[in-house]
């Protein structure tokens, strides 16, 4: 289970292939040409980096964080078709407010006793602070749930493992001709230890999208009639990384009366 944030009850009443063999690894995929349009897709959802801490201490920490829901505009009854706003300041395990964004947050306006639910959007303001916007969509009372799912120095190990570690999770194809079968590791980019061993490429010639498998020793590559996943590597973080993915029993709830 994340971490639950913050649970606000909100009492109101709301009024109505091309096969190939070649030696050695090719490039990774980041030096594959990307278009216009992908690279605007790509900038528009980076994700902050925060800056290094020193210490444990100085990370995200829900139970010290800050919550508060803002009130209406010109402060009349909320109706339906309205915006609820809540403020989130985050703050670290020393009670101290947090100066950059990348946490991730998710949030969640519901009513348990209707059934009825809808996903808030988180926005970052990249300074320590986020606003969970919310349409109001039905009558009367609402709970919103915002939720930690992780901190942004654990969101900065997960971006580190995406981008230098493609081959965490690995993968193997059959190779088959007659009686004769082999399998071998596939993946996006595949180690670079073994400079000297021929590929098989099957990278999508229309996409750009690489993925490579080892070639087998007795076989060629078109003899390839299946794939499956191989595994996943362990240890790829610090011990002290993996403490940023260590849950608390203690799960906070904060109760507003509006």
């Amino acid at each position: 289970m994340p971490w639950l944030l913050s649970l606000l009850l909100i009492s109101y009443n709301v009024i109505k292939t091309t096969i190939q063999s070649q030696k050695g690894p090719l490039p990774p995929y980041k030096n594959h040409t990307i278009s216009l349009e992908d690279r605007a897709l790509l900038d528009a959802i980076v994700w902050p980096k925060p800056p290094a801490p020193t210490s444990l201490n100085q990370t995200s920490d829900p139970v010290h964080s800050l919550f508060a829901i803002l009130p209406s505009k010109g402060g009349r009854e909320r109706r339906v078709g309205d915006q609820l706003e809540a403020l989130v300041q985050m703050q670290d395990f020393q009670g101290r407010p947090k100066h950059y964004g990348g946490d991730f947050l998710v949030a969640r306006l519901h009513s348990p006793k209707l059934g009825a639910g809808v996903a808030g959007t988180v926005v970052d303001h990249l300074n320590g602070s986020y606003s969970a916007l919310f349409p109001l969509l039905w009558e009367g009372p609402a709970q919103v749930t915002i939720t930690m799912v992780h901190s942004s120095e654990a969101v900065a190990v997960l971006q580190r493992l995406r981008e230098q570690r493609s081959d965490r999770f690995f993968f193997r194809s059959l190779f088959r001709s007659g009686k004769l079968s082999e399998n071998t590791v596939c993946n996006m980019c595949l180690p670079h230890n073994r400079p000297q061993e021929p590929l098989c490429n099957y990278t999508d010639l229309h996409t750009g999208e690489p993925w490579y498998c080892m070639k087998p020793k007795r076989l060629s590559c078109d003899t390839r009639i299946n794939h499956f996943k191989g595994g996943y590597k362990k240890d790829l973080v610090t011990n002290k990384e993996a403490l940023l993915f260590q849950r608390s029993g203690a799960e906070p709830c904060f109760i507003l009366h509006l």
